[in-house]
């Protein structure tokens, strides 16, 4: 199950500012995706191929949102299988919270981007804090190649889950 709270959390770092949202016609509209490739829609969500034309038509709200969450039961499960396979862990044995932190890290990075962030897991399998607090942050790479932290999204994060 995954809370309200935390879908508000993702709506918050994910797009904030509502990019794409035309007021006037009450839609969502495609707007470009950081990392290339196709476009991205409402909450983070990365158009598949079959989804564009229907996109670029508009999104209510309500579909946005089903997309959001569909988004994050699939992270959900790919936060699951990663436990399983590289952790030998069972993610239906942690907390809520544990889980939430999980399926942020496999929603922002993709199914796998929980294997970059080894320690993290770890600490969060162990409910060591300390880890935790030293291990969450992001970073991304801007147009020349700098390491840039994810301070907005690292500082919600903390406040979520910290």
């Amino acid at each position: 199950m995954i809370s309200d709270s935390f879908i508000d959390y993702l709506k918050k770092v994910e797009n904030g500012g509502k990019v794409g949202w035309n007021e006037d016609d009450s839609l969502w509209f495609p707007h470009p995706s950081p990392e290339g490739g196709n476009d991205t829609i409402g909450y983070g969500h990365k158009l598949l191929d079959v989804e564009v034309d229907q996109a670029n038509k508009g999104l209510t709200d309500e579909e946005v949102e089903e997309l959001l969450v569909e988004d994050l039961y699939e992270a959900a499960r790919d936060s699951e299988n990663i436990l399983k396979e590289y952790f030998d862990a069972d993610y239906d044995e942690l907390s809520t919270n544990s889980q939430e932190m999980l399926i942020d890290f496999a929603f922002n990075l993709g199914g796998h981007g929980l294997r970059k962030f080894p320690k993290f897991v770890a600490a969060t399998l162990d409910h060591d804090t300390e880890v935790m607090h030293q291990e969450y942050k992001r970073y991304y790479r801007d147009g020349y190649g700098e390491l840039k932290e994810l301070e907005h999204r690292n500082a919600e994060f903390a406040k979520m889950f910290f």
